[in-house]
């Protein structure tokens, strides 16, 4: 199933680094992880030597990429250790719960299509208990909620007649969770004379990679290939708002994939930030901003860190005249995408947490600025301030500009 030959074995600069480990979240809150070094480079290297080996501690792997930022011999490390779950899954199998958390498009689906109802229920206690003793799902877990009116049931537009043109790819949060988020991006595109168009398309599969659901990612990520590789041969540019998607298209499909097709792909797709900061770099941005009087505290997700972009969203908003915004330079929100709605890890992502919560009470700003529909969710229920996303205060301030016209 898995094929391991495949791994490049330049893992074997390794064995004098910790580099890894020093960057690991997990690693620093708590010993129930191996760390990525010995879960993914040293793991690897001993299953070449012997048999397949199952190592339970790789559960507490959140596949964040701060492993691979840190190696300064550019090891695949996360990959490793991906495959390393998947390798577990496998051998172990797994729940209904990590069924659930993995296949995020199905419950979007079902979850707004009840919309109402599903976010009443996931605050009534009797539920949220029950879900505790008989899924492991915490009971104080926050859980982000969902929309009847999500995105897929407002925007249906396929084709795109602009010299610029965006297939733009949603993903699960922005789809089903926050559709004003999508909305706002397509306004921002549409103020830059760019038309958006929306690709049939399927999760990311970053949820199935994080629960060792290999197999399914691999489909998932053959499926958007497939669908998105015409819109970039006639001339699209794909976009995503959130940096876990970005990060899928980009890097994950390249390990999971490996086609020719994959990297064809890849080599066109932006992070929404991203790909404003090469409008503007080209002189092609409309810089008709508004001034905004407002202050916001910026928390980087791993994954926008570990496309070694830089802080596109920062650099983007700081062209906002009157606007400030500071990085909160918290590390890792602690959220970690399904990682924080599991009850055995719960208690370690609250204190993976703890120091980005410290950041936005002791900056005080109006509000926290993230791509990250997860981190959001963390921000959310860790913080008193409101989050929202770099498209949305875009999409406000060229509004406002057009109204001062």
């Amino acid at each position: 199933m898995f094929d391991l030959n495949q791994l490049e074995t330049s893992y074997d600069k390794c064995l004098k680094c910790n580099a890894c480990v020093a960057s690991c979240p997990v690693s620093a809150v708590t010993f129930d992880f191996g760390g990525p070094k010995h879960m993914g480079p040293e793991l690897k290297r001993l299953i070449d030597n012997q048999q397949i080996i199952d190592d339970k501690r790789i559960e507490f792997c959140t596949l964040c990429g701060n492993c691979d930022i840190s190696c300064p011999e550019n090891v695949h490390i996360s990959t490793l250790t991906a495959y390393a779950k998947a390798i577990h899954t496998k051998k172990s199998g797994s729940g209904f719960r990590d069924f659930v958390l993995s296949n995020a498009e199905l419950v979007g689906k079902m979850a707004s299509a009840f919309a109402p109802v599903t976010n009443l229920a996931m605050k009534m206690k009797p539920i949220r208990k029950m879900m505790d003793k008989m899924m492991d799902i915490p009971e104080d877990r926050r859980f982000p909620s969902y929309r009847f009116k999500n995105f897929k049931r407002i925007y249906k537009n396929k084709t795109a007649g602009s010299k610029r043109k965006v297939a733009y790819f949603v993903g699960c949060y922005a789809t089903y969770n926050a559709p004003e988020v999508a909305e706002s991006f397509v306004k921002v595109m549409k103020f830059n004379g760019i038309e958006v168009v929306r690709p049939c398309q399927k999760c990311c599969g970053i949820p199935m990679l994080a629960n060792g659901r290999m197999k399914q990612a691999r489909k998932n990520a053959d499926y958007n290939i497939k669908s998105l590789l015409p819109y970039v041969r006639q001339g699209y540019d794909v976009v995503a708002t959130c940096t876990s998607c970005s990060l899928a298209l980009k890097k994950e499909y390249l390990s999971i994939d490996g086609t020719d097709e994959a990297r064809e792909l890849a080599a066109h797709v932006y992070d929404a930030g991203e790909y404003l900061r090469m409008l503007k770099e080209n002189g092609e941005l409309n810089m008709n901003l508004a001034p905004l009087k407002e202050t916001a505290g910026y928390h980087a997700p791993c994954h926008m860190k570990d496309q070694g972009m830089g802080s596109p969203a920062m650099d983007i908003l700081e062209l906002i005249p009157e606007y400030t915004v500071q990085d909160l330079g918290a590390g890792c929100c602690g959220q970690c995408g399904t990682f924080g709605f599991k009850k055995e890890k719960y208690d370690v992502s609250m204190k993976l947490g703890r120091a980005m919560a410290q950041s936005v009470e002791e900056l005080n700003a109006d509000y926290t600025v993230t791509e990250c529909g997860m981190c959001k969710n963390q921000l959310d229920q860790l913080t008193d301030k409101a989050v929202k996303h770099p498209m949305q205060i875009l999409a406000e301030s060229y509004e406002r500009a057009k109204q001062a016209v």
